[in-house]
């Protein structure tokens, strides 16, 4: 084979790999995790050759992780308080925007009779043995667990229960604890139900008035490229609003 056209060879698959671009590298509160499938899928869809590459998990770790220099070009947090912290740090383009409500539920596996959620947590409480866990997620970086805290200590069980709660490191794996049977049941994050038809089990959605707002906010990082400032834009959309109102989330 002449020389040229080995090097020909050898070259063009390097040369077509480093034409495509990088995928962008997005942070997402695990509360999105159901929702955010059907995001990236209409924005690509719109944006063919658009590449988004999507972690989820606490809000708490990732902020964490930003300081410390995690290259994640987009953060979307399910407390705006985190989003707030990184850009008095100078980390991020701007202070971001909101663009949904976190919305909490109790869901158990077990049967139980009640209309509200505080009667279902209440019969849950009453007929459960001690051994039995109720999950929630790690309300030391996780926003859901320290709204699922906040709504036991209105009801007066935070110190009951305490001993009895089993701590997901983020929303979704509170849910998988519940779905594992690691706890029967749980206070977990609406979105990742609400669609869920093929769940066992009910959830009961807990009033806003009655846990700590979960008002999630997202913002580009200084290292944020056009794609994910075009994502960005996406995702403050009323499209994007509309279907986030169908996974569960309130408006912003």
């Amino acid at each position: 084979m002449p020389l040229v056209i080995l090097l020909l060879l050898l070259w063009l698959p390097v040369s077509v790999y480093a034409s495509q671009p990088a995928p962008v590298r997005i942070a997402a509160a695990a509360d999105l995790q159901t929702a955010m499938a059907e995001l990236v899928e209409i924005f690509t869809q719109q944006h063919p050759q658009a590449r988004l590459s999507v972690t989820y998990g606490s809000s708490g770790v990732f902020a964490t992780q930003l300081r410390q220099g995690a290259p994640f070009e987009l953060y979307f947090s399910a407390n705006a308080d985190y989003v707030h912290i990184l850009h008095q740090e100078g980390l991020t383009r701007d202070a971001g925007q909101d663009y949904a409500r976190g919305r909490l539920a109790f869901y158990s596996r077990e049967p139980l009779t009640a209309e509200h959620a505080h009667e279902a947590l209440n019969n849950w409480h009453q007929q459960a043995r001690s051994t039995h866990k109720l999950s929630i997620a790690n309300p030391r970086h996780a926003p859901y667990g320290v709204a699922a805290i906040g709504w036991l200590e209105q009801l007066g069980l935070d110190q009951e229960l305490k001993y009895r709660l089993v701590l997901g490191e983020n929303a979704a794996q509170s849910v998988q604890f519940v779905l594992a049977g690691a706890a029967r049941s749980g206070i977990v994050a609406w979105p990742l139900l609400s669609t869920r038809a093929d769940l066992p089990g009910q959830a009961w959605l807990i009033p806003e008035d009655q846990h700590p707002p979960l008002q999630q906010r997202m913002v580009l990082m200084n290292n944020a490229s056009t794609t994910a400032q075009a994502f960005y834009d996406f995702m403050g959309s009323p499209a994007a609003r509309e279907r986030l109102l169908h996974y569960g989330f309130g408006p912003p």
